[in-house]
């Protein structure tokens, strides 16, 4: 409220109060002293009392001015004595009844009493005290699970309000908002619950400018729900999958009840942060949450100040979601009997409170953790005291029927388990979560299969997988997403063996494409964290954008799920062309590539096999790895044929071999390198075997109809199989893949779908040869002959500033890196001699050619998997084909591969089909030579063969 007006509304009293004095004496000081207290304990009965009680005080000046009897005196005092009572207790005694009968748990009773003190407040048009009324109302019927006889008594609350203009009609309008959107919730209505929420924010922000500092006995309760509704909107974001969002409410709830001193609040919101941090495996932080929450309760005088100004039930509902983190806590370190105890205690406490929401939840939990301990009996159990609770919200409804129904598959009683597993499906679309969405079609997948029906399996994984990418579209920051994506990594395990149990279906191949495909998706784009310091200021601008770009897309897909088909044309078209805009900037910023790679859409298994074309499938996934090997999955597609799914395991000497090619001892020195031949000698055909389903094998072994006489094959591959060099496993005697067939390594499918550029007539290299690498020189005096005789135009750099100054002209059809690597991630980095080399940060904003040969130590190792590495970081700054080194490679052998490279560039041939002719050119026997001499070249390829 502005100066001016304070002073126009109260100057006349406060010149009544002080003719009244000066005449009067103190008597005045009765009524004005019962005024203040009246005003600053009971705030919406301020504005009318006080006006009442002024007069009071004039009728006892006047009194006293006119020298009247001692009993007319003594009757006007009387007169303000009465008055005083009943400003303090006349009409609030039903009211206070109400209050009184809320905070000593009797629901029923202060219904009753509620809507008798509106309906008598309304009857003398007391309108905020009536508003009142029905706010009692709507709090006992929301704790008596009525949730429809709530809303009415908030409608009819709010109805009330709107007749009066008084500040204190926005105290409680901040609280019936508040308690609408809690009702909104309880009944789904997410988007009716987050324009309540909005409401109350907007409610108590009209009010603080209205009274501005002279009313802080006005806003200091009014600030506290608003906080409350700030956390409300942070758990529905939290819901929604949006982290960030929910994170930021969180952060700003934190701060203003740190300042205010509201424990409760602050308590809720330490607690839902928690849960935040949970979500994204960020476990540390979590703990950090949760010991400021018991350093808080520990301190006596603030559990003091907790205990005496929180509702019960409120009170139930803090503790209720510290104690959930904590048993994550609990959980994560295996301390099952503490956790036990500690849920059993607050399920009593809530009991007490009649907080069956949290009961119910309570009792969920208490039903996991039996499963955890495949304790079924003991988990049906409490998921009967669970079913017993007369109300709860959805979502815990939701999570309760989820337990129960993988408690029935557990127990075997598989036809009950599929009954509670539709049931659990057809309440999604109220739930609107994709995390949630995600865990429950993951469940009834699994219990689809195992009840022996392999379609329904297939179709819930596929909208598991949709949800997952919903999910970490909506993550937020970087960060959060890379934490978020590898907290489901069992998710997607479980997907797998799903899909694997019922690849009698015919789309369990294609839904395993999917499933594989989001997995690598986020690893693609969330790692890039891992090293966001070492990024230039613009690309971290860069990878901002296409944060919100993912956001962007996501809510396309939350409103196409949702079903509202009436507007969501227009929403899409508005959306594409924002997407269109930040794609166009993310272009101009480093490149076209770098757009569609960092930001994907989702997209089906039957597009990506479209883009394969005539190239056979191999889709590689490593789903768990411990000390004695490693279980995965593997998709295959032979031209022609639908996609097939199967399970591996890699074990033994296997193992070994596998585990050695991926730390990098195979490597280490000429002695481990002879011992890994060895070992490679003994299981290669094992690896095969498991690696190479046989209707693959067998597609290769049969005479390629390619017109270069060989089959082409794309392989994705995951963790340790990042550096398997696939081209060396052997077909059959005397045959190994090289022999038949050109890789093509990628890491996302996605990826391919360009078409390649024609070829130059006469190719312009860019090159860095080092010069103490024998190889290198050799390379290089090769290509200076090819220049020599018109083959190829080579610009030979020196030094580092030289190669980039040569790079920004974009003349370059292909750059070549003749050196030694070293390092990982943007750090990975070209070698110059006597300089800084080259990182993939610095390429990520180089103008890099089409073409990218760089067989330097370990430049592929991670196959491209990871967004920061050289081969993502060179098709993000435009190139199509990246040739790179899977480990140390040999300066020999590795040269002369590479001048078997270097004179067939120039016939167009693309870069993979001419890497595959390679060892055969050089005398290299591929199911004899150690693949370490010869192996180690990786080609990756995004665009598509000619058919």
């Amino acid at each position: 409220m502005s100066t001016p007006g304070a002073l126009i509304r109260w100057a006349p009293m406060l010149l009544l109060a002080g003719a009244t004095w000066r005449a009067a004496g103190w008597l005045p000081v009765i009524p004005l002293a019962a005024s203040v207290v009246i005003g600053q304990r009971r705030p919406t009965k301020a504005t009318g009392r006080r006006v009442e009680l002024f007069l009071a005080a004039g009728l006892l000046g006047v009194a006293h001015l006119l020298d009247t009897p001692w009993w007319a005196l003594l009757a006007a005092f009387v007169y303000t004595v009465v008055l005083i009572a009943v400003a303090g207790m006349g009409d609030d005694r039903l009211l206070v009844s109400a209050l009184v009968a809320f905070d000593n748990l009797r629901y029923a009773e202060a219904v009753d009493a509620g809507a008798h003190a509106a309906q008598d407040s309304e009857r003398r048009r007391r309108y905020v005290d009536a508003a009142m009324g029905w706010m009692v109302c709507a709090r006992a019927q929301n704790m008596l699970g009525r949730p429809t006889h709530g809303a009415e008594s908030v409608t009819r609350g709010l109805e009330l309000l709107r007749r009066t203009r008084a500040p204190e009609a926005d105290v409680v309008a901040v609280q019936l908002h508040f308690i609408e959107g809690e009702l909104c919730a309880t009944r789904s209505d997410l988007t009716g619950s987050t324009r309540a929420f909005r409401t109350a924010i907007e409610a108590a922000t009209r009010l603080h400018r209205r009274v501005g500092g002279f009313g802080m006995n006005l806003t200091a309760e009014t600030d506290h729900y608003r906080d409350q509704a700030v956390l409300s909107l942070a758990w529905l974001d939290m819901l929604r999958g949006r982290l960030a969002e929910a994170a930021a409410g969180c952060d700003s709830v934190l701060e203003a009840a740190g300042q205010r001193q509201d424990l409760s609040v602050f308590i809720a919101a330490a607690a839902t942060r928690a849960g935040l941090h949970h979500g994204v495996g960020e476990r540390e932080e979590a703990q950090h949450c949760v010991d400021a929450v018991m350093t808080l309760a520990g301190d006596e005088r603030h559990r003091e100040v907790i205990l005496t100004k929180t509702h019960l039930a409120h009170l139930v509902k803090i503790l209720a979601l510290t104690a959930f983190e904590v048993a994550r806590i609990r959980a994560a370190d295996g301390d099952f009997d503490l956790l036990v105890q500690e849920l059993t205690t607050l399920r009593e406490l809530s009991e007490a409170a009649h907080a069956v929401n949290v009961v119910q939840a309570t009792s969920t939990l208490l039903a996991d953790v039996a499963l955890v301990r495949d304790d079924t009996t003991e988990a049906l159990r409490q998921i009967a005291v669970a079913l017993r609770q007369p109300f709860t919200d959805p979502l815990a409804d939701l999570q309760m029927r989820q337990v129960r129904a993988a408690a029935l598959c557990a127990d075997g009683q598989i036809d009950r388990a599929v009954s509670a597993a539709d049931e659990i499906v057809a309440l999604l679309p109220t739930i609107g979560a994709p995390e949630v969405s995600a865990d429950v079609y993951g469940l009834a997948a699994g219990i689809a299969a195992r009840s022996g029906h392999p379609p329904t399996a297939v179709t819930r994984v596929r909208a598991a997988v949709r949800n997952l990418h919903l999910l970490s579209g909506h993550a937020g920051r970087l960060v959060q997403r890379r934490g978020l994506l590898a907290n489901k990594q069992s998710a997607f395990a479980n997907l797998m063996e799903t899909l694997t149990a019922s690849a009698a279906a015919a789309e369990a191949g294609l839904a395993a494409i999917e499933v594989a495909e989001a997995q690598r998706e986020d690893t693609l784009v969330g790692v890039l964290s891992a090293t966001k310091a070492a990024m230039p200021a613009q690309l971290r601008e860069v990878a901002d954008r296409a944060d919100e770009v993912r956001h962007t897309l996501a809510h396309v897909t939350e409103s196409a799920q949702a079903g509202r088909l009436g507007e969501i044309d227009v929403l899409t078209r508005k959306l594409k062309d924002e997407h269109a805009t930040l794609t166009r900037q993310l272009t101009h910023l480093i490149g076209g590539t770098f757009a569609e790679m960092y930001v994907p859409t989702p997209i089906a298994a039957t597009d990506l096999l479209d883009r394969c074309g005539h190239d056979g499938l191999l889709s590689v996934t490593i789903t768990d790895s411990g000390a004695s090997g490693h279980v995965g999955h593997l998709v295959c597609r032979v031209p022609g044929e639908t996609p097939q799914i199967q399970e591996f395991q890699l074990v033994g000497a296997a193992a070994t071999t596998v585990d050695r090619l991926h730390s990098g001892s195979a490597t280490g020195s000429a002695e481990s390198a002879r011992a890994f031949g060895a070992l490679w000698g003994a299981t290669r055909h094992d690896l095969a075997e498991a690696l190479l389903p046989e209707q693959l094998r067998e597609w290769l072994r049969t005479g390629p109809e390619d017109a270069h006489g060989r089959h082409r094959l794309i392989i994705c591959a995951d963790g340790p199989l990042r550096t398997m060099p696939f081209s060396a496993l052997p077909l059959a005697d005397g045959t190994a893949v090289i022999s038949n067939a050109s890789v093509n390594r990628l890491p996302l499918l996605r990826l391919i779908g360009g078409h390649p550029a024609a070829p130059a007539p006469r190719p312009a290299l860019l090159g860095y040869f080092h010069p103490q690498l024998t190889g290198a020189q050799r390379e290089r005096r090769l290509l200076e002959r090819m220049h020599d005789s018109g083959e190829v135009d080579l610009t030979v750099a020196g030094s580092r500033d030289e190669l980039l100054d040569q790079l920004a002209t974009g003349r370059h059809d292909v750059l070549v890196f003749a050196t030694h690597g070293r390092g990982h991630g943007l750090e990975f980095e070209f070698q110059f001699h006597g300089e800084r080399g080259i990182s993939s940060a610095r390429l990520l904003t180089a103008r890099t050619p089409r073409t990218v040969l760089a067989p330097a130590c370990y430049s592929g190792a991670d196959a491209g998997s990871d967004a920061t590495g050289m081969i993502a970081a060179c098709l993000a700054a435009g190139a199509t084909q990246v040739l790179s080194g899977l480990w140390r490679l040999p300066d020999g052998p590795t040269g002369r591969l590479m001048s078997h490279l270097y004179r067939h560039l120039p016939s167009g041939i693309a870069l993979r089909d001419i890497a595959a002719t390679a060892p055969a050119a050089v005398g290299v026997d591929p199911t004899r030579t150690n693949p370490l001499a010869w192996a180690g070249l990786m080609v990756t390829d995004t665009t598509i063969a000619a058919a």
